[in-house]
């Protein structure tokens, strides 16, 4: 495809503005149109980003001929119909994750996307950042020889607030959350997940803990850990181990600012998640568009977004029954 692509924005709160600000800096792509149920939303957002179009339903933005591409950042429970009705009008879709709440629509959204010969990729962001591309890499040449056990954790500073604080329209701290950990251990240890065991402490939306023990097909051991209300700040962690090395990822202090008293060291430390991730939104986007142009695979594909809702609900499976789930 040539030429500027017209990207349709369907929800304008806060990460759907935050994408459009950033498409905003490209050449070769643009915010053609913005749609949001509040028109208060839609309008502010038009406005700022320039965007020529403005409509308060997926549907008007979905049937302009005019749009190319389509960027989803809607309640999660609302991602499959939305998605559904972009691939049935031939649009190319960004949809934020998780791609849906039931491997059932994931399992329908792939069969439409490969019909329908779309683009399609879902915002994962984590594996546009630079620390974990290095470390793809690594394990990929062989680095740490045999993986063997793996580790991630997302800290929030917060508990979820709005929508996603409403289980029946996010899916609760898996969907949230821990998708993002599931999707980079998957991504980093190559393997799909087979078996799944989770336990939580605390209510949803309050101080909720939760930690998940993941199988994967190769024989690799993961452990995944969340947290809602860390008190230093938005905390990532991630360790790959190997036979041969072990590779850590994390972010030791937002700046190179060390403060010494007799209390002892302290450093300032990145509150919120855009703080930590901000650049490899940036990238997602820019190679979805690269992907257009260029008839190119997504890195985070439609298959990997329905792997990654099925290992959610099996942990929500694992939460319920109180034992290990197989994934089929």
């Amino acid at each position: 495809m040539s030429g500027q692509i017209n990207f349709g924005l369907i929800g304008a709160g806060r990460i759907g503005a935050f994408h459009a600000r950033n498409i905003k800096q490209y050449t070769d792509a643009k915010i053609y149109a913005v749609a949001d149920v509040v028109r208060e939303a839609a309008d502010r957002l038009a406005r700022e980003v320039g965007a020529e179009k403005t409509y308060y339903s997926p549907e008007d933005l979905i049937k302009d001929e005019r749009v190319d591409a389509i960027v989803i950042c809607l309640p999660n429970n609302l991602h499959y119909q939305v998605s559904m009705m972009a691939i049935e009008a031939g649009k190319h879709v960004f949809c934020e994750k998780p791609l849906c709440l039931k491997s059932s629509e994931a399992e329908d959204l792939v069969r439409r996307v490969r019909k329908a010969g779309v683009k399609f990729q879902v915002g994962y962001n984590r594996r546009f950042d630079k620390s974990y591309e290095n470390v793809k890499k690594l394990i990929e040449d062989g680095d740490l020889g045999r993986l063997v056990l793996a580790y991630s954790n997302t800290f929030d500073p917060e508990p979820h607030s709005g929508w996603e604080a409403n289980e029946k329209l996010s899916g609760g701290i898996l969907f949230t959350t821990c998708s993002h950990d599931f999707d980079m251990l998957y991504w980093l240890i190559g393997s799909r997940v087979r078996r799944v065991y989770t336990e939580s402490r605390g209510a949803f939306g309050r101080d909720q803990y939760l930690m998940s023990l993941l199988s994967f097909e190769n024989d690799v051991l993961g452990v995944v850990s969340v947290f809602e209300a860390c008190p230093y700040g938005h905390d990532v962690k991630t360790e790959i181990i190997g036979d041969k090395a072990s590779i850590r990822i994390e972010m030791p202090a937002a700046t190179y600012f060390k403060k010494f008293d007799k209390n002892g060291v302290h450093t300032d430390y990145p509150y919120w998640f855009l703080d930590r991730f901000g650049h490899s939104y940036i990238k997602e986007i820019q190679d979805f568009v690269r992907c257009i142009k260029e008839d190119k695979e997504p890195r985070v594909t439609v298959e990997d977004g329905a792997h990654v809702v099925k290992i959610c609900e099996a942990a929500r499976e694992s939460l319920l029954k109180r034992m290990p789930i197989d994934i089929g």
